[in-house]
């Protein structure tokens, strides 16, 4: 799991996003913060409807900005509170039911602070003569009919967020028939049956229409209703994650089980020259007077509004949670206290090195760890805090080592952590030297040793072993900020040295693992290294038909070692990562 993955997932109230840093570039900020939220805009989705025999219906959408669903007018902004967390749920997707047995399950509501978008409905299904109606919902699930002449209903939609499903018309004699699913910006098209026992044919017969909101700045279309049995015989698909849409009906045959519903998405927007509120991925959109910060949420979590008194300095990707303020940086950009703050916390991970390749790389070490709250890498006890004027401080996220490079430090004030060691390349290769040691590389010569990891940093990379056989010599794993990397034995390349948790960001979260060591395999009985946990790259095998993995963006993990001719490069390092944190 990616690190923006799991700080979302984990604690939303302390969120982290990979696409924004530097974002608050005002340094007035502390005087500027409004007393809540005036105005905000909103896009909630709901989760779409599981498919059977009829599409299954597109989740409820309700939107202020562009265009909502049904065919409704624009809602209203809302009026958000300081200094007060407000619950986002992001509905699931509906499970496809059986045809020929069962109708499928309905979506899941969304909610964001008081506006709920109802579940898409269930597309219908039943036995041989059964006439179903398909399920109501934000927009209605499709109708089905099995061999029985009867002209079941799509089912209804809900003002303003979608429309109904397609109904059945005519009946079906000696054969079967599904509605599509109604969709955000459209009733379900119908499906007409073969009286004569024909094979039904349909009006239009695919998916029912969606809305196209812009948002992000960008135009994207959500909630379309799922296609009913027989309007897409090739290719039925699950509704797309986040984007409320329907589940497709099988495309033919009786006992087939329809596509899950797509999940829903929450979106919330404001305008603001500076940043007023966290959670989700935060994203902005414009600049100057006209700027946006963007709150996606596309899993469940909490939008929180900022205290009025505010951050006492501005840059990175700010957070707050009830007693500290964070400041996450992904990417380089500037940190501007706007008075003096004592008793400042740091966390400090350079770029992992990338994995070595050809004779059996040695992976790649981990970006050196340095804080000031818990563990340091290598052991070491917590760094002392930092003192910090009212003055801009260069903030430098070292960037990952491209193949066949050490990574890049991290810098912020007096604090530089050393980019990680590139692991070996080539036959009998020592490990280089960094932040945390690079594994050696094998060959058919005695093996390598590993790279010297960095005193408070990182530990020392593994050594290889010897080519013997057609099985033997990989090469050693790379160090991690908590433990060596593993020495290559036998058939089985070094691992990667494990990373060390930090809670700087408000959840324990585990950085700067080092990379598994490339491994022989001529024979097929080699085993690759894996990567560290804290965002190692996994090590591949000789003759592999997948490059070795590259170390997790954002956690100074190490690449992954190839495992030798030339198909491929040791997987790149991670990028590190610079969080402040103060009490409020």
């Amino acid at each position: 799991m990616s690190l923006p993955s799991r700080l979302l997932g984990a604690n939303p109230s302390v969120q982290v996003s990979s696409l924004l840093t530097g974002a608050i570039t005002t340094p007035s900020a502390k005087t500027s913060f409004m007393p809540g939220l005036a105005s905000v805009d909103y896009l909630v989705v709901a989760g779409g409807g599981g498919a059977s025999g009829g599409g299954g219906g597109a989740g409820g959408l309700r939107s202020t900005v562009t265009a909502t669903g049904g065919g409704g007018s624009l809602e209203s902004a809302l009026s958000l509170s300081a200094n007060t967390s407000y619950t986002v749920t992001v509905g699931a997707g509906g499970a496809g039911g059986v045809n020929t047995s069962a109708s499928a399950s309905a979506g899941n509501n969304s909610v964001f602070s008081s506006i709920t978008s109802t579940g898409g409905g269930f597309g219908a299904g039943g036995s041989n003569g059964s006439a179903t109606n398909g399920g109501n919902g934000g927009s209605g699930g499709g109708a089905w009919a099995y061999n029985n002449t009867s002209t079941p209903t799509g089912g209804t939609g809900t003002a303003n967020q979608g429309y109904a499903g397609g109904n059945v018309t005519n009946g079906v004699a000696s054969n079967a028939a599904g509605g599509a699913g109604g969709g955000a910006g459209g009733v379900g098209n119908a499906a007409i049956g073969g009286i004569d026992g024909g094979a039904p044919t349909y009006q239009n017969g695919q998916k029912s229409a969606g809305v196209a909101v812009s948002i992000t700045g960008s135009s994207v279309t959500y909630g379309r209703g799922g296609a009913g049995y027989f309007a897409n015989p090739a290719s039925p698909v699950d509704g797309t994650a986040n984007s409320g849409n329907g589940g497709d009906a099988p495309g033919s045959g009786g006992g087939q089980t329809g596509k899950i519903g797509g999940s829903g998405i929450v979106i919330a927007r404001y305008n603001s020259p500076t940043q007023l509120a966290g959670g989700g991925t935060i994203t902005t959109s414009g600049s100057g007077a006209s700027t946006y910060y963007i709150h996606t949420f596309t899993s469940s979590g909490t939008f929180y509004t900022f205290p009025t008194t505010g951050a006492k300095a501005t840059g990175g990707t700010l957070n707050y949670d009830g007693t500290y303020w964070y400041h996450i940086f992904t990417s380089s950009s500037t940190f501007t206290p706007n008075q003096s703050i004592s008793n400042v916390d740091f966390l400090v991970v350079a770029g992992g090195g990338s994995g070595g390749y050809g004779y059996f790389g040695g992976g790649g070490g981990a970006g050196g760890f340095r804080t000031s709250a818990g563990t340091s890498g290598r052991g070491a006890s917590a760094e002392a805090k930092l003192s910090l004027t009212a003055q801009a401080y260069t903030v430098t996220v070292g960037a990952g080592g491209s193949p066949g490079s050490n990574g890049s430090d991290s810098i912020f004030s007096t604090i530089t952590s050393t980019g990680g060691g590139k692991g070996a390349t080539g036959n009998r290769a020592n490990g280089s030297s960094g932040g945390s040691g690079g594994g050696a590389s094998s060959g058919n010569q005695a093996g390598g040793s590993g790279g010297a990891g960095t005193a408070n940093q990182g530990y020392d990379g593994g050594s290889s072993n010897l080519q013997s056989d057609p099985n033997t010599g990989g090469g050693g794993g790379g160090g991690g900020a908590g433990a060596n990397g593993t020495n290559a034995s036998g058939t089985t390349a070094g691992s990667g040295g494990a990373g060390v948790a930090s809670s700087m960001s408000g959840t324990s979260t585990t950085y700067a693992g080092g990379g598994g060591g490339g491994q022989n395999n001529i024979s097929g009985g080699g085993t690759a290294g894996t990567g560290g946990a804290g965002g190692g790259g996994n090590g591949n095998l000789r003759g592999a038909t997948t490059a070795a993995q590259s170390g997790t963006a954002n956690t100074g993990g190490g690449g992954g070692g190839d495992g030798g001719e030339t198909a491929f490069s040791g997987g790149s390092g991670g990028s590190g990562i610079v969080i402040i944190r103060y009490a409020a």
